[in-house]
């Protein structure tokens, strides 16, 4: 079978690996598509300071048709269409114990720390596969992981139904934890520099409140946009330092804050004005529960994700995509490999 794999990087090696071999707890998954992810663009130039090279098969973003199953408990069988949670913990740990998988003390992330998902066959613990609902299409379905990272970051920051929430980063993860807030019946106010992914955001996906940082303050016009009051919630996907060096300006009293973006660097941090105004901040990792969630949104289609795709592409051409994305970020949101 073929299987894109990444031994260091810079270099994507076309493997030919023999079928998986059905295992006690596992299903055997013919992919049919997978999502690029910025980590596995990040894991390709060598700055993805989670990478552990080399994995058989990058990617985490998987959907496909089950072709092998044993027994389980799950209902599930040969020929459902599933999606794959790509988190794989010991199911042991204390974290696990208490129900948060996703921050398990020994967890192994598919095309991460383990081999992942850009391959033909693919082996996984059953308790991972969701069934996908016959009307939801693929490609639709390939976005369940990326929308999961938002809903997660919306449950960090405890966003609920009438919040404005002031979200950094207006990428695909950015704009995943926007879906979030709107799914909640909240209102999200996209942050970025980019303006383009700013025009996007509010002229294709009918986000409510956009603003470019590089043009004007930040704290100033959230100020305006919520009558004085600051924002509830907060969701950075940039881990910028200036924006979480100065994140205390903008929540109120009491707000929350979710860390969903990779810091790059040293952050220096106002402890002071969090201490004085009682801020939650709670980084937020994976995602925990929220698949069905992700499932019913997109089954649902209310919310327009899929124009978050900006092209799908085979698996040959990975590599040469991967490479125009790092030099034309600005060209891409989400690319899709069928696989």
């Amino acid at each position: 079978m073929r299987t894109l794999s990444i031994f260091e990087p810079g270099r994507l090696v076309m493997e030919d690996l023999p079928r998986p071999v059905l295992t006690p707890g596992n299903a055997i998954v013919k992919m049919e598509m997978c999502g690029i992810c910025g980590s596995d663009v990040t894991a390709y130039s060598g700055k993805n300071p989670t990478m552990r090279y080399p994995v058989h098969g990058l990617g985490h973003e998987g959907v496909g048709v089950i072709a092998e199953i044993g027994e389980n408990d799950r209902g599930l069988k040969v020929g459902d269409r599933v999606a794959l949670e790509p988190y794989v913990p010991d199911f042991t740990c204390h974290m696990c114990r208490v129900g948060r998988f996703n921050n398990c003390a020994d967890i192994h992330v598919c095309g991460v720390h383990k081999d992942g998902m850009m391959t033909e066959y693919f082996s996984h613990p059953v308790r991972l596969c969701y069934k996908l609902p016959d009307e939801l299409d693929f490609l639709r379905a390939a976005l369940t992981e990326p929308l999961t990272i938002g809903l997660h970051g919306a449950s960090r920051a405890r966003v609920t139904a009438g919040d404005q929430v002031v979200i950094f980063g207006a990428g695909t993860i950015g704009l995943m934890a926007a879906f979030a807030c709107l799914s909640l019946n909240a209102e999200p106010i996209i942050i970025d520099v980019v303006q383009e992914r700013l025009d996007f955001a509010r002229d294709a996906l009918g986000m409510p409140r956009v603003f470019n940082s590089a043009k004007g303050d930040v704290k100033e016009y959230l100020s305006e946009a919520t009558g004085g009051a600051m924002c509830q919630a907060m969701i950075d996907c940039t881990g910028a330092a200036p924006v979480l060096a100065n994140m205390h300006d903008y929540v109120w009293h009491g707000g929350r804050i979710a860390l969903v973006g990779w810091p790059h660097g040293p952050v220096n941090v106002n402890q002071t004005r969090l201490m004085q105004k009682e801020i939650d901040v709670c980084p937020s990792r994976n995602s925990c529960g929220q698949f069905p969630t992700a499932i019913r949104l997109l089954n649902e289609d209310r919310l327009p994700i899929k124009k978050l795709i900006t092209k799908t592409i085979r698996l040959e051409e990975t590599e040469a995509t991967i490479r125009d994305m790092m030099e034309h970020p600005g060209n891409y949101l989400k690319v899709v490999i069928q696989i």
